[in-house]
């Protein structure tokens, strides 16, 4: 016959050895620059992207900027999975790792920019915008920038109206002059 405390040893046994058994990772293969599995990798990350799966296509980009951190359209793509998976903080950091590698490259401002629109920055937004559209060639990715330059201007003139001393601000017929000032988002 076995004692209480005997099944308790037993069950601290078992829990510990399942415990030990669950924290065991598989392992993962070794990656190198410029090899078929990092290739790999980084076209699962993609794949996972276009699938609107984000935090999965960050995790497959953060594995190949950590193996090659010279891989700067992974440090990018992880930055924009990450802006879509609500962690702008570290998508705004793989953005400067690529500027600190490659202090001209525009998609890297393109997509500190986009990430910005997110966050609802978009003076900030437009600053980065614009550096990105300074640099050239304007690459695939930012056909759209000319595009998203005009719609933050448009934004932020209306955010700011421009107006003279002579005019006059009157309420309108219905008597609420607020409404006239709200503006909509960007891209509505």
């Amino acid at each position: 016959m076995t004692t209480i405390w005997q099944r308790v040893g037993w069950s601290i046994g078992i829990a510990g050895f399942l415990v030990a058994c669950s924290s065991q990772q598989i392992p993962q293969t070794t990656l190198l620059p410029n090899t078929p599995g990092l290739e790999s990798v980084y076209q699962d990350g993609r794949l996972a992207f276009k699938a609107q799966r984000y935090p999965e296509a960050a995790r497959h980009f953060a594995r190949v900027a950590a193996a090659d951190p010279g891989h700067l359209k992974a440090r990018l793509n992880w930055a924009a999975a990450l802006s879509y998976s609500n962690k702008p903080a570290e998508a705004i950091v793989q953005c400067q790792n690529v500027l600190d590698r490659d202090p001209t490259n525009a998609e890297a401002y393109y997509q500190w920019g986009a990430v910005l629109v997110r966050q609802g920055q978009h003076q900030e937004a437009l600053e980065k915008i614009e550096q990105a559209l300074a640099l050239k060639p304007i690459t695939e990715l930012l056909q759209e920038a000319p595009a998203m330059q005009q719609s933050l201007r448009a934004y932020l003139s209306r955010q700011r109206p421009q107006r003279t001393d002579a005019e006059v601000v009157r309420p309108s017929a219905g008597g609420d002059s607020s409404q006239a000032n709200r503006s909509t988002p960007v891209g509505q």
